[in-house]
Order: structure tokens, then sequence, then C-alpha cells
């Protein structure tokens, strides 16, 4: 995180601030307390279609203000206005008063305090600009690029067909209260997503791969055209494995009931967030909706998962597992209510020992709030998740190469990537992209089909006993969560290894 004096100024900064302390004055006058965060965010993209067809758009710009009244006996409203002038923001005030005395009490509520409230600047200024610097030769370029890789892995009976999807980002926002906060923050974000669609006469594969980043374009794509080596040799490696799934074959019903162990590749680890990650939002836990907390904060699974389980949200971590705060597409510095995030500690040990919190959660549980406080353009703040983590401590259970983590191993799979999945209170289903099968301790070099991974809430990481490579937050995506929507990611080192039970499952259509 940046030195406040070297972070970024939001544009109209002045104007804005301005505005919103004429609106919180005309709300304090009104209410015992109010607080509200604009954000802001200006976007360049590119699409394209596996037709070919290519839209480019080089600027869209979408902002809105969510005001919070708090009112005596803990009446609270939320009020979601389309702009910050004074006007706008005072009619949206007067309309909340309405609707906050209509709320019941509460005395149960409470907001806890801002941690650091004197702090006012926070982020990172963009690298080419794309609001002064005209974005579409970059976005251009980069849909050559991965055409030209698709091209590259066709041949005369298989044809390749990409599909993209990128974009740029500058997100702004400003947080003020009543009480005098007011904070500001500016974060670029790059995401790229390609898909590659094998055909061979009637029958299609694909694979799907995502990068998603604090930083914009560049890091993806120069200013030459040339892709980064880095991303160069994923998409490539992506390519070759759709052409490869046009003979990949799912495992036999013998093969599945003789399973010993699932092997699951970094990209594979979405349970890590929908099945794990949720149950641990102190929103979720109070509700009752949590498998594993209950809604006084205890845990209902204890342990819960092996000894060798450490699960961290935050800032994305290094490959030691150590939080970096400028790293990772769930990132930011500061959450929507001005508390500067910091890692929450979910389990340790394979016991749950934190949850995720905003103001009020924390307030409601008696601890500190983590920064896990977030909006989107004008909705109601909610928990949500960063970047959502596998850190295991070091260890002789942590190794440096697939070839080493599979020893032992009878019969197993290695399952990559995901494609979506749904999630339940007791667990997650995810698609997995393919599979490699293993038989006594190496890979055999048959892929495996997209199956369905299934895991278990209350058990699925009683059974994890190793991990192989640097830790890795790859999974990049989006959560929906109360109709709001928020980039993020899980990960963990290379490779997990789990030793089969009935908490995971591994099936295949047909």
């Amino acid at each position: 995180m940046l030195n406040s004096d070297d972070a970024p100024v939001p544009r109209n900064d002045a104007a804005v601030r301005s505005a919103l302390t004429a609106a919180l004055r005309h709300a304090r006058a009104r209410v015992p307390y109010a607080d509200a965060v604009y954000e802001r965010v200006f976007k360049c993209e590119v699409h394209q279609l596996a037709s070919g067809q290519r839209m480019v758009k080089p600027a869209s710009v979408k902002g809105a203000v969510q005001i919070r009244l708090v009112g005596e006996g803990g009446r609270q409203v939320g009020i979601k206005a389309g702009d910050a002038n004074v006007e706008t923001l005072c009619a949206a005030i007067d309309r909340g008063l309405d609707a906050l005395a209509a709320e019941p009490d509460d005395p149960g509520f409470g907001l806890a305090p801002i941690p650091n409230p004197t702090r006012e600047r926070y982020g990172m200024a963009p690298k080419d600009d794309p609001r002064d610097v005209d974005p579409t030769p970059r976005l251009e370029a980069l849909a050559r690029a991965v055409d030209a890789l698709a091209a590259a892995g066709s041949t005369d009976d298989v044809r390749v067909v990409p599909e993209l999807w990128a974009w740029e980002q500058v997100e702004e926002k400003w947080v003020a209260d009543t009480d005098g906060v007011f904070k500001t923050q500016v974060m670029t974000i790059g995401f790229v997503q390609v898909v590659f669609r094998a055909v061979r006469g009637e029958r299609q594969a694909r694979t799907r791969v995502r990068f998603g980043e604090v930083g914009g374009l560049e890091q993806y794509i120069d200013a030459a055209g040339a892709l980064s080596p880095t991303v160069a040799h994923e998409l490539a490696a992506e390519r070759d494995v759709a052409v490869r799934l046009l003979d990949a074959r799912p495992l036999t019903a013998d093969e599945l009931a003789g399973i010993t162990h699932y092997v699951l590749h970094k990209s594979a680890l979405v349970f890590i967030h929908e099945g794990l990650g949720h149950p641990i939002e102190a929103d979720i836990v109070r509700s009752g909706n949590s498998a594993i907390v209950g809604p006084g904060g205890v845990a209902l699974v204890s342990p819960l998962g092996s000894s060798v389980v450490r699960i961290v949200d935050g800032a994305a971590p290094d490959g030691e597992g150590t939080p970096v705060p400028h790293r990772g597409f769930g990132t930011e510095f500061i959450d929507d209510e001005g508390v500067e995030v910091r890692p929450a500690e979910l389990v340790a040990g394979g016991h749950i020992v934190g949850m995720m919190h905003s103001r009020e959660t924390a307030h409601r549980f008696g601890v500190a709030p983590t920064g896990n406080g977030f909006s989107e353009l004008g909705d109601r703040r909610i928990v949500r998740m960063r970047n959502t983590v596998l850190c295991p401590e070091r260890g002789e259970h942590w190794v440096e190469s697939l070839g080493e983590l599979l020893g032992g191993i009878g019969l197993g799979v290695v399952l990559h990537g995901s494609l979506g999945g749904a999630v339940s209170k007791e667990g997650m289903s995810s698609s997995t992209q393919y599979g490699y099968l293993v038989r006594d301790g190496a890979l055999t070099g048959d892929i495996i089909a997209p199956g369905n991974f299934t895991a278990l809430t209350a058990g699925c990481l009683k059974t994890v006993e190793a991990y192989a490579g640097p830790v890795d937050c790859h999974g990049v995506g989006f959560c929906g969560k109360g109709s709001q929507l928020r980039r993020v990611t899980e990960g963990g080192p290379t490779f997990v290894r789990l030793g089969a039970s009935a908490w995971v499952n591994l099936t295949f259509e047909g």
C-alpha cells in the first residue's frame, strides 16, 4: 500500500468531496449518524465471438452513491443515489428518512469503529491511463494475438476457434461519514478471458483461461502487440489441451469406484470460495445459513479440515503465502466502508479461527472489522470475499513437484479448471475442464473428459494430505451475492492432494 501522500487523487475530487460533505451535513442534522460511498468506474473492453465478430468499446462510465442513515434504536436504511451532486444526495436522504421512520428498532445494531480514520488517500495510479490514451490499439492487438495463437494450433483435421473478452477499468471511490472520516481510493484492474474451441467434424471441445490482476492490460500485452511470455505460454498450453480433449474419455465405473486420491490443480479450487468461503462470511453466519458456523459464531464442525489446512482471505499472497497488498484480482486497499483491508485468517490447523466482517457484523460479534464490507455501484454494503486462498504453513506436507505429490497414489485423477458450478448450504459442485489419470504414483498420459466435482462443506477438507508448488490466486472470477457482482479469486499451491472420501465425488454425464 502506498504512502498516503503518494496515492493518486481521484478526478473531480474537490467537487465530489464538496457534495458528499454537504449531503452528510444535511443528514447529520436529522439522524445521529450517516455515511456514504460513491463509486465511479471507467471501463474499456473488447469482445470477440466464435464467429469472428469483434466489438471494441473504448469508453464507458458508471457511478452511484450508497448512503446509510442510522437512527435511534438501531434503525437503519440504505439509499441509492445516481450521482454525487448535492441536490440529488439531499433528495435521496429526505426519501430515506421516511423509510427510516418505518423501520423497527434493532437494539443489536451498531458499526465498529473505522481503524486509522485520519488517513485519506489509497491506491495506485494507472499506467497508460485509458482515460487519456486511446485503448483501442491495445485491445485490437490483444485480439489479433489470440487469433494468431488459435491459427497456430489448427491443423488440416482440427480447427481452433478463439473467443475473447478483455477489459481494463479504473475504479475510483470516496467514503465519508458524519464523524469526519473522508477516504478515497484509485485502482486499475485488468482482465482477460480466452476460450479455445477445438472442432473436428461434428465433435467439439473447449478450454477457458482467465487472467486478472491489479494493473492495466499492459501486463498482458505490450505496446508493440506482443503477449507477455507467461500469458502466451499458458494460452498456448490451454489451446493444445482443447485439441487433445477431442480424444478425451470419462473415467469408467470401475475407475471411479477405485479412486484413492484426487489431486486438484490451482485452477480447480473454486470450492474454496463457494463451499468454504461463503459459510465463513459473518452475515451468512448470523443469518443461520452456514453449515459450519452457528449464528453465535461458534464452529459447528471441528475440526473442519486436516491439520495442514489453512485458509486466508485478503490481498493475494506470494508463492510462500505472504500477502502482497497490491496483488490480486479481488484486491482493494480499503473496503466500501473505509476500513483498510487486512488478512482474515479463517482456518488454521484445520480449525475455524475467524470470519470475514463488515463494520456491522464486527460490532455484532465484538471484533474488529476485516475490510470485507463492499457494495456494487450504490447497492447496500454486505460482507464479500476478496482473494480466498489455501495458504499452508511450510512442512513435509508441502513438496516442490507434482511427481513427489503423486507418490503412493494407487489410482487417482489430477483435475484442472472450472467452467462454473452451483452452491448450497451443504456444499457445492463445479464442472472440471479436464483431468489426467494417475496409476501407481505416475501420470498415465490419459486425458480425462470434463466432469463434475462435488465437495460437501462439512468434510471435504478433512482428507487434504499434501501440496506441491508455490501458492497462486489462479481462480479469477466474479461472485454473485444478493444480486451484487464482485471480482474475486480463489487459489492455493499449484496442486492439492485429497484422499478419496464420502465428502468429495467426481461424476460424468452419460
